[in-house]
């Protein structure tokens, strides 16, 4: 709410500004694609005006974006006992002007114990697939309240965070279209649990990575962390890891078939580091930056 309120008091100017530098810091960190979610705004003007600078980065940077709209992270203030009354202002008035705008591709809602129900999120998915916003959820972070079979059966393309996961949450999973992602720096950050990569691994689910980079849980955007520590915490492989931070990244990003790996045909987004016995080192010597290099589209990062 904190973060929220100063986004609303900050110009769109400004918050271009503020945003092309964390952009810029995690493509020389050797990011190639991003997802930026919105949800700080909590207004319709707070909302679109995140949106508005998320497409003016895709359009000046040569990094793939995608644009996520996040309108139900929390419920404002004002709407504290009025769940319905800000539900209703997400599907009448934000949607529309979003899908006139063309300015997201996906919608999130946070579904926890607290904030958006089950239900709500249902609503919330269904609603923004009427304006072609494919659902990628924020679900199980705290509590597993049978989000996921909510996700799976309104084809999310995935769902994110997982810290807490049941036998059904993971029979929900299989055979679905909906990649699970693990945010291991937020779980560092804030002290709570890791998702259990390797119950999913074993399983025979596919895991992806990412930073959940935001201001109030993970103010940090780097992905070499998140691969260490995906092994030192979270008992993953660097083979493992290396893949839930590329292909498995991009498929979550719905861009698998241009990014994520070294792949002709495929976009050149490529990290050469300095000279190391093996990519064992990058989670090992997980405080050293090995990056000599990075390429975006071919073209050597500034």
């Amino acid at each position: 709410m904190n973060s929220a309120k100063k986004l609303n008091e900050t110009t769109e100017e400004s918050l271009y500004e503020q945003s092309k530098l964390r952009l810029e810091e995690v493509m020389r960190q050797g990011t190639g694609a991003v997802e930026i979610k919105s949800g700080y705004g909590l207004t319709v003007e707070g909302e679109l005006k995140m949106l508005r600078v998320i497409q003016r980065l895709a359009a000046n940077y040569p990094i793939s974006i995608k644009a996520t709209f996040l309108g139900a992270h929390a419920f404002p203030l004002e709407y504290k006992e009025n769940h319905t009354g800000y539900i209703d202002l997400i599907i009448n008035e934000m949607l529309p002007k979003i899908a006139e705008e063309g300015l997201a591709d996906y919608i999130d809602a946070f579904c926890e114990t607290g904030y958006f129900s089950v239900e709500e999120t249902e609503r919330i998915m269904v609603a923004g697939k009427q304006y072609g916003l494919i659902p990628k959820i924020h679900v199980n972070q705290f509590n597993a309240i049978e989000g996921i079979a909510a996700c799976v059966k309104h084809q999310a393309l995935s769902v994110d965070h997982l810290e807490i996961i049941t036998e059904e949450d993971i029979n929900a999973l299989k055979n679905s279209i909906t990649m699970p992602v693990a945010l291991p720096s937020c779980s560092y950050f804030i002290s709570i649990p890791y998702t259990p990569a390797r119950q999913i691994i074993n399983a025979g689910l596919p895991l992806a990575l990412a930073t959940d980079f935001n201001p109030g849980t993970t103010p940090s955007g780097n992905m070499n962390f998140v691969v260490a520590t995906a092994c030192i915490k979270m008992k993953m492989t660097p083979e493992e890891a290396i893949n839930a931070a590329t292909l498995n990244g991009a498929y979550a990003m719905g861009i698998e078939k241009t990014h994520g790996s070294i792949t002709k045909g495929k976009k050149a987004n490529v990290i050469i580091t300095k000279p190391i016995h093996s990519y064992y080192q990058l989670p090992y010597a997980f405080g050293t930056d090995l990056i000599e290099s990075v390429y975006v589209n071919g073209i050597k990062v500034d």
